[in-house]
């Protein structure tokens, strides 16, 4: 039976800023994913055209290749 090999222990500054990075990049997604949701439900609210559907996806799928981006990140590192 072959076992995985432990993560890698992220001890260098350029590990930390790789991992700051993914979380920063992760937490705007997030941001501007509701942000786009909330102004979606302003307009239908309003009884308004919402033409933005196109942005709302793409962003979350963004949302989802930062998130397993970031999950990889940290099973690798520890």
């Amino acid at each position: 039976m072959t076992t995985s090999p432990s993560p890698r222990p992220c001890e260098s500054f350029a590990c930390f800023e790789e991992h700051e990075h993914l979380v920063q990049e992760y937490e705007r997604v997030l941001k501007e994913y509701h942000r786009m949701q909330n102004v979606q439900l302003t307009a239908v609210l309003d009884g308004e055209d919402f033409p933005f559907e196109d942005w709302i996806a793409k962003a979350a799928v963004r949302m989802i290749q930062v998130k397993y981006a970031l999950r990889a990140y940290r099973q690798e590192h520890g």
